[in-house]
């Protein structure tokens, strides 16, 4: 018991002396029993008073601690829409300078073209004639002589305008396919863009849902929060190793780009009842937010990867083993998806039968995209969609 306690049990006990002694002897030992009880009784309440402030303080600190990761979530995505534009604005702008460049090189090529043209009616003026025309129908040897430099220097001219035209269509092409190269870049950024501006709406949300909890409201969220966190994931460096390996040494390939995912504290409850930055809270958030399709955690401390067809079934979506893009893949637990399975998005389906996946936590707490995933490879699985 604390300080505060002790202080209180002691006057409490001085309060009951005080009323005894003012209570006459002949009825102070048949209420004795009773006023013990009743201090006793007090004490009890007392304690349990104290357990309960110190439960709501305990609570208070734990949301006061969400939200400050929350606001430093917000913060960081509010930072990554700012890079994100900055790189947007970049790419503008290089885009641009490709696209005047393109016009110089095709007024360029324009006016060579011209030129080619007038170089080439010449030549077919000049050489319409025979050599012995050239020689004898001139005025002169000298003469012939200087319509042959003539010509051969009009021959020179096309072989060099030629030269100068091919150049030109190379650098053309080049700069049509690096602007194609930077458009593509560009649309990316724009689509991580819009997906951070709904995260950070999603957070925000989130953020004010907090702050506005009744006191009711706040018990039950952490007994929420404390059924999520019973369910935490743990994969083993020997897992995350493998994983490592399997990419390194087969035909699945890493690919590029950023997915948007706005959250950096990592094993926070996130706005649809997951925690950050594992596997489950990526799809959620992709579902949600990428996609427009409500995905919630309907079953708290039973939301593991592996258990996703419930939570499919539980919201009435369909559970099936064919691929379709936009899908998620819930692969059971297993050797290399650990104690929790693991979930994914399916951003390709191939041909040859693998998929392309879009994920978080396949690589310790980070995002991944990973091409040519045989589903099989992992253990059993299933999609949702």
């Amino acid at each position: 018991m604390n300080y505060k306690g002790r202080v209180a049990k002691i006057s409490l006990t001085l309060v009951l002396f005080v009323l005894i002694a003012q209570v006459p002897f002949s009825v102070q030992a048949a209420d004795l029993n009773d006023l013990i009880k009743k201090k006793d009784q007090l004490n009890q309440d007392l304690d349990k008073n104290q357990s309960a402030a110190q439960n709501k303080e305990n609570e208070a600190n734990s949301l006061s601690r969400q939200i400050n990761n929350l606001t430093s979530d917000i913060s960081s995505t509010e930072k990554k829409i700012g890079e994100t534009g900055t790189q947007i604005g970049e790419k503008e702008n290089s885009i641009a300078q490709l696209n005047t460049g393109i016009e110089q090189k095709k007024a360029e090529l324009a006016s060579l073209k011209k030129k080619l043209n007038s170089a080439l009616i010449e030549l077919y003026r000049s050489s319409d004639r025979s050599d012995m025309q050239l020689l004898f129908g001139s005025d002169s040897l000298g003469s012939a002589s200087n319509e042959a430099k003539y010509l051969q220097s009009i021959e020179t001219q096309v072989k060099y305008i030629f030269t100068k035209v091919d150049g030109i269509k190379k650098d053309l092409e080049k700069n049509k396919s690096d602007e194609e190269a930077k458009k593509a870049e560009l649309d990316q950024l724009k689509n991580q863009q819009v997906a951070y501006m709904k995260g950070i709406e999603y957070q925000k949300g989130q953020k004010d849902k907090m702050l506005g909890m009744t006191l009711e409201q706040k018990m039950s969220y952490e007994q929420q929060v404390e059924k999520l966190k019973s369910e935490i994931s743990s994969v083993s460096s020997a897992i995350y190793a493998e994983r490592q390996r399997r990419l390194s040494g087969g035909k699945e390939q890493l690919g590029g780009g950023g997915s948007g995912y706005p959250y950096s504290s990592i094993d926070e409850p996130d706005a649809w009842g997951f925690l950050t930055r594992e596997c489950t809270s990526y799809a959620a958030w992709n579902f949600n937010v990428i996609q427009g399709k409500k995905f919630i955690n309907t079953r708290p401390g039973q939301g593991s990867a592996y258990n996703w067809p419930n939570l499919a079934r539980d919201q009435g979506y369909s559970v099936s083993g064919t691929p379709r893009v936009g899908a998620i893949i819930s692969w059971d637990a297993g050797s290399l998806t650990s104690g929790w399975g693991h979930v994914a998005i399916v951003e390709k389906v191939n041909s040859d039968g693998t998929i392309d996946l879009s994920e978080y936590n396949w690589i310790k707490y980070s995002y991944s995209y990973r091409k040519y995933v045989n589903p099989g490879d992992y253990g059993s699985y299933s999609y949702i969609y």
